[in-house]
């Protein structure tokens, strides 16, 4: 009798355990071609294409400690999975589904694609809480505010007894397919070589990083999540976006693993909402896949967004003159990350103060975050430009001084990135063009040299930009 081989077809979900496609295909086939397929069609950040190419070498070497290899590709996928079963006996080919409109229309036409081919086909959800299209409120339709559809889910999975595979050795299947790609073939890094290894210098990456970071999160820093999490000062977030955005973990072990910690109920509740937000985001993208594109809120058409270059380049430079921003911005740039209270702060900005549009924020955002998720990032600027579904008021127009003082009370955030900072004492550190100028000789620090005069006037331009969200309104 024939050996039945299955495919599992890694997307966002690359480990091996808590992996529902490869958990179901193990108990049909005899053994699993595990494959990679880099889709050129779909647009990927530099930092997130660094974080990729690491992360596949990690899955890669966990896959060779079980005799096997990670099978990796570049190309179209449906030419390459249909030249992939011309040549090897596939009986079966699964794998865990993604949210965004082109991911669901590519695999709908290669689902069709195999079974007419006779392969059994199967997707699983592998990447969230819950799947869009299984909350819903008391009239049958999608939430389009967070606060209710967050109740409803949590409540929900609380008294759910969540299914996670346990660490399982499959047989995963070790044979020659003669044209798939190494990893120097398959290369992944951009040109910006050096960019891309600063930022890898912050991080590890791989599933049992990701599993060893919530361990340690949940021991040492969720019993003080709720009153530090907007503190950029503090090391007191997860830092476990980029392991979920490409599915080192499932949000599914990670509230679980909250959900059994003994951490009091307010930390728990904080912590999960935010994994609870980034499942939102999808319900969004699912209901409104053109919110990529286009605003939520139809009347944003309308609004009287300003082309201003320099000014952009002053922002994703870091070079606003205003300490937080700058720090966020730098943090972003060296890091590949932006701690999320810094991000709202420096989105306002963007879209408020200096009335850019927001898909501007989104796409230097989507370059280089290592999380960047297409569900998380373009919910987060919507809401942020106040164009999104349950979106902050657009008149929410963060004060990025008392921001500062408020969640880096001592400069130490703005400080790390802007070293010049060092200098002065922490009353200025927020505003240090208003040092006068007795005190910058006395402290060695002169504005326009240590450090820029503020690129705008804060009030000037929040009037403006409240005007402007008067104009569409009326």
């Amino acid at each position: 009798m024939t050996d039945k081989i299955g495919i599992h077809w890694f997307r966002l979900d690359l480990r091996l355990n808590d992996n529902p496609a490869i958990e179901n295909l193990s108990k049909d086939v005899d053994s699993i071609l595990p494959i990679y397929i880099y889709d050129e069609s779909q647009f990927m950040g530099q930092a997130s294409k660094c974080w990729l190419e690491n992360s596949l070498q990690s899955l890669n070497t966990k896959l060779n400690n079980l005799n096997s290899q990670l099978y990796i590709f570049r190309g179209n996928p449906k030419k390459i999975i249909n030249k992939i079963i011309q040549n090897k006996k596939i009986t079966h080919f699964y794998w865990n589904r993604l949210y965004d409109k082109d991911s669901i229309n590519r695999d709908k036409d290669l689902k069709s694609f195999l079974l007419q081919n006779s392969i059994s086909c199967q997707s699983f959800n592998g990447y969230l809480l819950t799947e869009p299209w299984n909350i819903q409120n008391k009239s049958g339709n999608f939430f389009k505010v967070f606060t209710p559809f967050w109740k409803t889910n949590y409540e929900l999975l609380k008294n759910t007894k969540l299914d996670l595979s346990a660490n399982k050795k499959y047989n995963f299947y070790n044979q020659n397919i003669n044209f798939n790609l190494n990893f120097q073939e398959l290369n992944l890094n951009t040109p910006k070589k050096i960019w891309m290894k600063k930022i890898l210098s912050y991080w590890k990456v791989g599933e049992d990083e990701a599993k060893n970071k919530l361990k340690n999160f949940i021991k040492f820093k969720l019993k003080n999540y709720s009153s530090g999490r907007d503190r950029p000062d503090t090391e007191l977030t997860s830092r476990l976006s980029p392991h979920l955005h490409f599915g080192e973990i499932s949000p599914k072990r990670i509230f679980s693993e909250v959900i059994k910690s003994n951490i009091n109920e307010d930390n728990k509740r904080k912590y999960l909402s935010e994994i609870g937000w980034r499942d939102f985001s999808y319900n969004l993208l699912y209901n409104y896949p053109k919110m990529t594109k286009e605003p939520i809120q139809t009347k944003f058409n309308k609004f009287p967004w300003l082309r201003d270059n320099k000014s952009l380049k002053s922002w994703k430079l870091g070079k606003t003159g205003i300490p937080i921003i700058d720090a966020g911005m730098k943090e972003l740039y060296e890091t590949g990350w932006m701690h999320n209270r810094v991000r709202m702060i420096a989105g306002s900005f963007l879209t408020k103060n200096l009335l850019i549009h927001w898909k501007e924020g989104e796409k230097w955002f989507f370059d280089c975050l290592v999380d960047a998720d297409i569900g998380s990032n373009t919910a987060g600027w919507q809401w942020i430009a106040g164009s999104g579904a349950d979106a902050s008021p657009y008149f929410r127009i963060f004060n990025p001084i008392l921001q500062g003082k408020k969640f880096d009370p001592n400069g130490e955030y703005v400080r790390k990135f802007i070293p010049s900072l060092k200098k002065i004492p922490d009353k200025f550190v927020h505003s240090p063009w208003e040092m006068s100028s007795q005190e910058q000789e006395k402290y060695n620090f002169f504005i326009g040299k240590d450090y820029l005069l503020p690129i705008l006037d804060l009030s000037e331009t929040r009037k403006r930009a409240l005007a402007a969200f008067k104009s569409i309104s009326e």
